[in-house]
């Protein structure tokens, strides 16, 4: 259910709450406004509507995907994902096509998954290493937020959207602090756009990094106006909205293990 504490807060600080008592986002962790605003920004746009009302068996094959993501850095099959659960292969597709229309997770054209936020197996810009696994993230933000879902620390590997040079960067407290950061005027943009009910291929294509704000303003420069709309986030405050956005689904991580 959306989770409402009060009117003005509701509207300030939209969460959606899964079965099991998860709640994302986590507010507290965002500390300055241009954190928040582009928090509420994701949130607002297909977070709150999309994700709220899941019932405990959405919720129970979201974290058998999510899980199965961690552990191998790939989809899992449908039929782990069946077994898993203890369903059919014809229920959990079911399930799963539910999962699709509420844009939790993506399916390809054979109904397959091929990714699910913040994880995903299509072409990506944007990748994170940890303990030996490679795994592709939609987006900029996405990438921030992986080790605090997974509570490990990360290097994100990615590209100047500008000018496509690599860029490092290495985090620390199991995925909250930044540590090591190439080059060091790295920042984001997050931008706003939301379309066809899909945000891998709308939103998370404007989750992006840059290797300073001279790129960033170039770009922007010469964006359609799609591109234009959003927020300029410093690195820290990037990695503190994928934090928030992303460290509470280890609630329904552990839910599931402990489950099974």
């Amino acid at each position: 259910m959306m989770t409402l504490t009060s009117h003005a807060e509701a509207t300030e600080r939209p969460a959606v709450e899964f079965p099991g008592g998860m709640i994302t986002p986590d507010w507290g962790t965002v500390t300055t406004p241009q954190a928040q605003n582009a928090l509420k920004a994701i949130v607002e746009a297909f977070i709150g509507s999309k994700w709220d009302g899941l019932d405990e068996t959405e919720s129970r094959l979201h974290g058998i995907v999510l899980h199965g993501y961690a552990s191998s850095g790939r989809a899992p099959a449908m039929a782990d994902v069946a077994a898993a659960a203890g369903l059919t292969i014809d229920e959990a597709d079911d399930v799963l096509r539910r999962l699709a229309v509420r844009d939790l997770l993506i399916l390809n054209a054979a109904g397959r998954i091929n990714g699910a936020y913040p994880f995903t197996d299509g072409p990506t810009e944007h990748h994170a290493e940890a303990r030996g696994l490679t795994m592709g993230t939609m987006c900029a933000i996405d990438a921030l937020g992986i080790g605090a879902m997974l509570e490990r620390d990360v290097v994100v590997r990615s590209a100047c959207r500008q000018c496509a040079r690599s860029l490092a960067i290495r985090t620390r407290s199991d995925g909250h602090e930044l540590d090591q950061v190439e080059p060091s005027g790295i920042v984001v943009w997050s931008g706003h756009r939301y379309a066809a009910g899909c945000a891998a291929s709308s939103l998370c294509t404007l989750q992006a990094f840059f290797c300073d704000d001279i790129h960033l303003e170039a770009w922007r420069a010469n964006s359609p106006t799609d591109g234009r709309e959003g927020v300029r986030l410093s690195l820290a405050e990037a990695l503190e909205v994928g934090v928030a956005l992303f460290a509470p689904m280890r609630m329904g991580l552990r839910s599931w293990i402990l489950t099974t």
